[in-house]
């Protein structure tokens, strides 16, 4: 009983070694947003209200556009101004990126960084915002 017990218990220790090692040989890409950063950024989207829809989220990580906390205060003064305008649908630009956002969804409906929107054209947009 007690080598059974013992066997167990370095088994158990080889596995926590082994997740160890995985663990640490984890690297975090340069440039890639840390939880912290993504946690205040939902916090932000979750107390704004501001919707972001399947696709855009896509682009937004296939594009490696960083989106802050502090772009998320932009968006909402951005849309706030819009709204007070009549916008529908805008076209909201950023330094490194643009978003195309239902005003009266309060939704993000695509993202766009800065090389992509060369030679581009944004349809169904009735305003632009520079937020």
């Amino acid at each position: 009983m007690v080598n059974s017990v013992n066997n167990n218990q370095i088994q158990r220790l080889g596995n926590l070694q082994d997740a160890l090692k995985r663990q640490q040989s984890i690297a975090v890409t340069p440039g890639t947003p840390s939880f912290k950063d993504l946690l205040e950024t939902k916090v932000a989207q979750a107390d704004s209200g501001i919707k972001f829809s399947g696709h855009a989220e896509k682009r937004l990580q296939s594009r490696d556009i960083e989106f802050t906390a502090e772009h998320m205060q932009r968006l909402g003064a951005a849309l706030d101004k819009a709204r007070a305008k009549g916008a529908q649908e805008t076209l909201m630009v950023f330094e490194k990126f643009s978003l195309i956002v239902s005003v009266k969804n309060n939704t993000v409906i695509t993202a766009v960084d800065n090389t992509a929107m060369k030679d581009n054209v944004f349809t169904n947009i009735d305003s632009a915002v520079f937020a």
